[in-house]
């Protein structure tokens, strides 16, 4: 989501003529999954990205020239061995993977679903972005917009737009964004969600790369500690927001919810005390703490009640992946893999020793097949 963002920047920043691109299907190995997007201008610009830098060159040829009559589907095909095999612009990249890329002038109905999907993750709110990219020739590019507290928008109408409401509802509920038939068309049904939420607990040197690299992925990351908000504001300028309390009263100050992802790096046992007798009965997503297995073990004995076995399950302590991470940017980089691995649902081990595709697409609703 973090290429909605740039996305949104440089629209605002631009007078002239532009094209989004949006990968919109994938079938086998591709860099991106649907729903990447890219957005360019006629002064030469890119923002956001649709893969690993391979197709940018050829879409950018491409864009102002083939959206001049409407919206266009573009196939890429790396599955072949040679840049001279028949077949959709086929480039010899040994991915082993179909990309399809909408390209679109980036007007009313591209405009409002940037906009929609904005300003749903501004006020924390899922929604869904459903583009049509082929069926019906007055159906492509026209969208169904949803959230979740059942806000619509779009240029769909009749039977189709009752199909892709339905799935949308579906994809709200699931939270997996995918692209196949629905209602007769073809359709991307992709789920747009908030910023993932990061607390930090505590003012250390140490917490300062943590902070850089989560705001570098796009999350939004909250430091919490007992010094004067001026300071926090001034060690951490990329922080979104900093709370200045003492850890008694932090928690109560924060607003916490099941997608918040918490890290306690105090380096204080009495803080760390308080933290998690009132932490560990909240419905986080994730919650960790610095220093060694010993350390927490300690605090946690020290606790007035014993924690249940679903509280310790979410605890990660040590926190962070094993990769002999010294020092504080190392050790930033231990904590944010392994805070990136549970909001995509992974374990975190090598990818050489993963029997499934790297990229598991959610399937479309059955019912909708037909």
């Amino acid at each position: 989501m973090k290429d909605l963002d740039a996305i949104l920047r440089a629209r605002s920043r631009s007078r002239g003529p532009l094209v989004l691109a949006t990968v919109v299907a994938v079938s086998g190995s591709a860099y991106r999954r649907p729903g990447a997007r890219m957005l360019m201008s006629e002064e030469g610009w890119l923002a956001g990205g649709i893969s690993g830098g391979c197709l940018e060159a050829d879409i950018v040829r491409k864009a102002f020239f083939w959206t001049t009559s409407g919206p266009r589907l573009l196939r890429y095909d790396s599955t072949s061995d040679s840049e001279e095999d028949e077949g959709a612009f086929s480039f010899a990249l040994g991915c082993n993977g179909v990309v399809d890329v909408l390209l679109e002038r980036c007007e009313a109905g591209a405009e409002e679903a940037l906009t929609f999907a904005a300003e749903a993750r501004q006020a924390g709110r899922r929604a869904v972005v459903a583009t049509v990219y082929r069926g019906p020739a007055n159906a492509v590019g026209s969208r169904l917009l949803l959230r979740d507290d059942g806000t619509e928008a779009g240029t769909l109408a009749g039977a189709l737009r009752d199909a892709v409401r339905d799935a949308a509802r579906e994809a709200l509920t699931a939270g997996k964004t995918w692209s196949g038939p629905c209602g007769g068309a073809d359709v991307l049904v992709e789920v747009v969600d908030p910023p993932h939420a990061l607390v930090l607990f505590g003012s250390g040197f140490d917490v300062v790369p943590v902070v850089n690299q989560a705001v570098g992925l796009g999350w939004h990351v909250t430091v919490v500690a007992d010094r004067p908000a001026a300071s926090l504001r001034s060690r951490f300028p990329r922080a979104h927001a900093v709370v200045s309390a003492k850890a008694v009263n932090a928690v109560e100050a924060l607003a916490l919810s099941p997608r918040t992802l918490a890290v306690l790096m105090t380096h204080s046992l009495p803080q760390d005390r308080e933290l998690l007798a009132r932490l560990l009965p909240r419905p986080l997503r994730y919650l960790g703490v610095l220093g060694p297995r010993s350390r927490t073990d300690r605090v946690l004995a020290e606790l007035s009640s014993e924690p249940t076995a679903a509280q310790l399950q979410k605890l990660h302590a040590p926190v962070g992946l094993d990769l002999g991470a010294e020092g504080a940017e190392e050790i930033a980089l231990s904590i944010i893999a392994e805070l990136q691995a549970v909001v995509s649902g992974r374990e975190g081990g090598k990818l050489r020793e993963r029997q499934a595709p790297i990229h598991t697409a959610a399937p479309p609703p059955v019912r909708r097949l037909a």
